[in-house]
């Protein structure tokens, strides 16, 4: 069953024109803007666009005529380049992922991007076929699935197997589903109202509109909007909520379509997480390329009694969000997270009784927060009063996140399993096994040293770098546990 030399489906030459034209969108906004701006928005400038554009579609159409993709000897093969030929071999066995997504343009022809990760990692899929059929892609995968089987059973042959019954054997267990979550629109609704996307949305229509500068006279604006605002309080507490409501409005439609059709499949030894409304996405996880598993509540969802579970693994860079980590679970009740874990990654154990951290920590946690506020918002009130009065609520607030970070602080020892609990601002609970963790380092500064506390710090292989869990303020002999026990053959 071999995987013959392809090319691309021909709708690749617009998937590839409009990722061009994504290319050309900064010089035809800068062109436009300051060619209106300066009277000279001339002929040259018309010409200038035109010709990107057909630039681009042509590239779009060489980039397709010129990419080729098969299976052969025991790797995955690509071919590419416009002007300079340039081949890419891909040993079968250190292939960790093959990912499947459909933005737009593919779900109006009907056809997938497909992205091919190995153990190296890396920020983009090493590679990336930008339009085939699903047909195709479930073929290409399936072989190359079965053929990476064959060579960890150590199979004699590196070439496909030409038996195609064996091959379909080989297939069907792989295929075989045994766990499935899939989110409700209800917890999805949960998930875009809890999610404290508000501020990216923000951020979002704030940077936007540092770019029209050139079209909306803001000081007049301002100046009219000042005059009219200072006429009532009220209509300035109405407005302000209004802005926060409707970007609070906006921020949950953008998770639900984020994250619409969320679905975790367990298969054999690996798991298949897929989502998207707009943009469908399938990732897919082996289990053994899983580091860690973290689950966090954030300051909205921990009162609900709700978590989201992260999954932390190697070799995959693809549906990852801004941290770099995966979403196995967007939302469950925290009575459920043990079941679920247990179904999908069962060698990683929640527990609830962890190691908690000294009285003498809650003083450090207290002196780290409240001075520095104290110190902050008493300058602000004598500089700038009245308005600078109010920096005075900081000094209850970091005595309170002080509090919440020393009582979520801990750890625990299970058998090969390390459980890490902290907060910055979110509440953590990480579930590290030794062989997976890369560094564990124990640290004391010199007031540490003082007070008979240290601090913890364990390092996983993250998808292109280190990811680093600590815990601050541990006990040293509690610190020296941790250290003995890693310090044992893994």
């Amino acid at each position: 069953m071999m995987f013959e030399r392809r090319r691309m489906h021909p709708a690749a030459t617009v998937v590839l024109f409009i990722k061009q034209l994504k290319d050309l969108i900064v010089p035809f906004i800068f062109i436009f803007i300051f060619g209106a701006a300066g009277n000279s928005f001339n002929l040259f400038s018309i010409f200038f666009m035109i010709f990107g554009l057909l630039a681009a579609l042509l590239t779009g159409v060489l980039q397709w005529l010129r990419y080729y993709y098969w299976v052969e000897n025991g790797e995955l093969r690509t071919e590419y380049g416009i002007f300079v030929r340039k081949r890419r071999f891909i040993p079968i066995e250190r292939i960790q992922s093959i990912d499947t997504s459909a933005g737009i343009i593919q779900r109006l022809f009907r056809i997938v991007k497909l992205q091919v990760e190995t153990a190296g990692g890396g920020q983009e899929a090493d590679v990336m076929i930008s339009a085939v059929t699903k047909e195709e892609a479930e073929e290409l995968r399936n072989i190359l699935l079965a053929k990476k089987k064959e060579i960890v059973e150590n199979a004699p042959s590196f070439e496909i197997d030409s038996n195609e019954k064996e091959v379909e054997e080989n297939i069907e267990v792989q295929e075989e589903i045994t766990h499935t979550y899939r989110i409700t629109w209800g917890d999805l609704l949960i998930v875009g109202t809890t999610s404290g996307g508000i501020g990216v949305v923000l951020s979002g229509v704030f940077a936007t509109a540092t770019q029209l500068e050139q079209f909306i006279p803001y000081e007049r604006v301002f100046t009219q909007f000042g005059e009219f605002l200072q006429r009532s309080v009220v209509i300035i507490s109405i407005f302000i909520f209004l802005v926060l409501f409707i970007s609070w409005i906006i921020s949950i439609g953008m998770t639900m379509i984020k994250y619409g059709n969320f679905t975790v499949v367990k298969r054999e030894d690996e798991i298949v997480i897929s989502r998207g409304i707009i943009e469908k996405r399938q990732m897919t996880i082996p289990l053994e390329r899983i580091q860690a598993i973290r689950v966090t509540q954030n300051l909205l969802r921990q009162p609900l009694g709700f978590a989201t579970v992260y999954v932390e693994s190697a070799g995959s860079s693809s549906g990852q969000e801004s941290d770099h980590s995966t979403i196995l679970f967007p939302l469950l009740k925290n009575k459920d997270v043990s079941k679920w874990l247990h179904d999908f990654v069962p060698d990683y154990k929640l527990q609830e009784d962890v190691h908690p951290l000294p009285k003498i920590a809650l003083v450090r946690y207290l002196v780290r927060h409240v001075v520095p506020a104290i110190v902050v918002s008493g300058l602000l009130a004598y500089f700038i009063p009245p308005y600078g009065y109010f920096a005075l609520l900081l000094i209850p607030i970091a005595g309170v996140l002080a509090y919440f970070r020393y009582r979520d602080g801990g750890w625990k020892l299970d058998g090969d399993l390390l459980q890490l609990s902290f907060r910055i601002i979110n509440k953590n609970k990480v579930i590290l096994k030794k062989k997976r963790i890369q560094s564990l380092e124990w640290r004391e500064s010199l007031f540490q040293r003082r007070q008979n506390v240290g601090t913890l710090e364990a390092a996983i292989k993250s998808s292109f770098t280190f990811k680093n869990f600590k815990v601050i303020d541990v006990k040293v002999k509690d610190g020296a546990n941790v250290y003995k026990w890693y310090s044992y053959k893994k």
